[in-house]
């Protein structure tokens, strides 16, 4: 899936930035790739340069991460993560080299089904919409530079939004916390929409960021690996 972003400058939104995001076929079929990839256009580096790379390794069964990695550039900002899993104990390995020169490593133990982000993305579309009323809340245990987070998704209804082109899907529609951050304070809420289908595309993604607004939305789309 590609989309596009906007970025809300003044009174106009402007394209600033591309996504990617992939579900490819494992070496070994126990297993999914995940990968996704932003990066802001050249021209607006000047104001925040944007480079982000996620791959993660999921159980095919489980749609639970084995190994997941994150290199990230966020402005001043830079960091490369790995995050080794194991499920079964309860046990995760992570190290986290900044270009700060903070670097970080460690163990958590007792976090079975924890996900870094793109993981917890993954494993939140399979989940099924229809058992959700309005104002239903779902949590996504995740591990994120070095922290547990509970990330809260609210159901807020079905709904029509547009992808990047025009077209129109019918959407389940949902409000998801944020990780303060170099991106985000903290306090924002993201707005999703998912395609209300059996692919659950998302669709557009609308949030306040630290230095203003982002709107996300679908250019084009093709099959997921199941």
């Amino acid at each position: 899936m590609i989309y596009k972003a906007y970025y809300h400058w003044g009174l106009v939104w402007v394209a600033a930035a591309s996504i990617s995001l992939e579900a490819l076929p494992n070496q070994d079929n126990r297993y999914i790739t995940l990968r996704a990839e932003g990066e802001s256009y050249k021209r607006y580096d000047f104001f925040f340069k944007l480079r982000e790379y996620f791959e993660s390794t999921i159980n095919r069964s489980t749609l639970l991460p084995v190994t997941a990695e994150r290199e990230a550039h966020e402005g001043s900002y830079s960091a490369k993560e790995t995050l080794k899993f194991n499920q079964a104990t309860g046990v995760v390995n992570y190290k986290i080299v900044r270009g700060s020169g903070k670097n970080s490593e460690g163990v958590f133990n007792n976090v079975q089904g924890y996900c870094d982000m793109l993981s917890a993305a993954y494993y939140f579309r399979e989940y099924d919409f229809t058992k959700m009323q309005r104002n239903d809340t779902y949590y996504l245990n995740t591990i994120v530079d070095g922290g547990l987070y509970n990330i809260q998704i609210r159901f807020l209804g079905n709904e029509t939004a547009t992808d990047d082109t025009g077209k129109s899907y019918f959407c389940s529609k949902f409000s998801v916390s944020t990780i303060k951050g170099n991106v985000f304070k903290g306090d924002e809420r993201i707005t999703m929409w998912l395609s209300n289908d059996a692919a659950k595309i998302p669709v557009r993604i609308v949030s306040k960021i630290r230095v203003g607004e982002i709107n996300v939305a679908l250019t084009s789309a093709s099959g997921v690996v199941k």
